[in-house]
């Protein structure tokens, strides 16, 4: 393995773990000041929704890792969604993560944000790797389709998966997920964005509508780099 490759591995090394699929839904929090909007926007040539929260990351909040690979980001998710209190703590390899869950606390839709350090011609390798890490992570895993991809205005890479998982308080659920790199450019790092959604949604029925349906798109087409 070359030296730069394995780096960009390790950068990512516990990420599968901190986004493995929660049961439960996270009481709402302030850090990084999330700014809600209550009505249609026009900022420069992106449109929020009405009732979304922004998003914008704030290296003030981040030790460790977090803080030596810090991006500036920013999206819009909307503002039902809870804000998880543990990512951009600790450990986290994460620096934020929302979701969508019902009543009884069971995921519909999250989405998080992670670093990545590599460069474009890396991708391939890293999704292969990061793949492997979530095999061990997810019940039934299994990954089917990878290639690269557009998020927003960004080229990038991404990978899907299916799981399974039985027994829960909504009875057994398929689960799908959707992890998208995008590389570093001139004057910033890279990031990892994570997407998960399960048939408790009554609008995402497949892995193929992860991102594409439900709310998710929101919130993936609203992210940006802010130093670009």
């Amino acid at each position: 393995m070359k030296p730069q490759l394995k780096r960009n591995l390790l950068s990512l090394a516990g990420l599968s773990v901190f986004v493995f699929l929660a049961l439960g839904s996270y009481p709402a929090t302030n850090s990084n000041q999330p700014t809600t909007n209550k009505a249609n926007t026009n900022a420069g040539t992106a449109t929020r929704a009405a009732d979304t929260t922004t998003y914008k990351n704030s290296s003030e909040h981040f030790t460790g890792p977090l803080e030596e690979n810090y991006v500036d980001f920013s999206f819009d998710y909307p503002s039902a969604w809870k804000r998880d209190p543990k990512a951009g703590k600790g450990d986290s390899p994460n620096f934020v993560k929302v979701e969508q869950a019902t009543d009884d606390e069971i995921t519909l839709e999250n989405f998080a944000v992670g670093y990545y350090t590599g460069q474009r011609e890396a991708m391939p390798q890293v999704a292969d790797q990061l793949s492997k890490q979530f095999s061990s992570g997810f019940p039934e895993y299994q990954k089917v389709s990878q290639g690269p991809t557009k998020a927003g205005r960004y080229d990038g890479y991404e990978f899907r998966f299916t799981a399974h998982a039985k027994n829960t308080p909504k009875g057994d659920l398929d689960i799908w997920g959707r992890v998208i790199l995008l590389p570093g450019g001139d004057n910033r790092k890279g990031a990892a964005l994570i997407m998960l959604a399960t048939s408790a949604s009554d609008q995402v029925r497949s892995v193929e509508d992860v991102g594409e349906k439900g709310e998710l798109p929101t919130v993936l087409s609203s992210f940006k780099f802010d130093k670009d």
